[in-house]
């Protein structure tokens, strides 16, 4: 069903291990089919203890604005977006209903009042403030997934910059934030970060491992 890769080898000893899986969920990516998201879970249900079915449901109005879009159709493409992914996930759940593992849906939101979320934020900004070179990572990322756009350069940038700063603890410190030994972040291509991290995995936590799944 998939070619799993991971990130690096100690990344495939988690895998191996199976303690947890994180699957992120964009909301608006015409990747994540309910097709592609059952078979996500089939996968990942059979090899892990629990998986976790993550969709990012904050600062999607911001980045809509610094896009172009006026303040309502900013507020109705971010209901729309979060309405269909919502729904994609509760059918890709029921198709996958046999899956061995505990499987949970978790909206970003529901996640951010955490004691694990918020030392690891609070971690995450330090390094970021302290560390050029992990600001540089984070900045090239946003550079390449946030791209052009009709409004200032600087505005998409911005709330580039907050999308990912909210979705940090997850990608480099899962364990801690729920409370597992270890969690794989699953994904379909390398994360634009990790490669700017250049393989320096310091800043992962020593249970965070990551895996590209890409469809056969």
């Amino acid at each position: 069903m998939f070619r799993a890769s991971p990130f690096t080898p100690s990344c495939g000893l988690l895998v191996e291990r199976g303690d947890h899986a994180l699957i992120g969920i964009s909301a608006g990516n015409g990747y994540f089919s309910q097709q592609r998201l059952a078979q996500l879970l089939t996968w990942t249900g059979h090899r892990f203890t629990a998986v976790d079915l993550l969709y990012a449901d904050l600062h999607l109005d911001t980045m809509y604005l610094a896009s172009g879009d006026d303040g309502a159709h900013a507020a109705r493409r971010t209901a729309r977006a979060l309405r269909d992914v919502r729904r994609r996930v509760r059918r890709a759940v029921e198709a996958a209903s046999d899956v061995p593992a505990r499987v949970r849906v978790l909206a970003l939101s529901e996640t951010v009042d955490l004691p694990g979320y918020r030392s690891a934020l609070e971690r995450v900004d330090r390094r970021i403030g302290e560390d050029p070179r992990v600001r540089r990572a984070c900045e090239e990322h946003v550079r390449r997934v946030v791209g052009g756009g009709v409004a200032a350069p600087d505005a998409r940038f911005a709330a580039g910059m907050s999308y990912l700063r909210a979705e940090l603890p997850f990608l480099l410190s899962t364990p801690e934030v729920l409370s597992v030994p270890s969690s794989v972040c699953c994904y379909h291509e390398l994360l634009p970060l990790l490669v700017e991290l250049g393989g320096d995995t310091s800043c992962l936590h020593p249970g965070q491992g990551h895996l590209v799944l890409q469809p056969r």
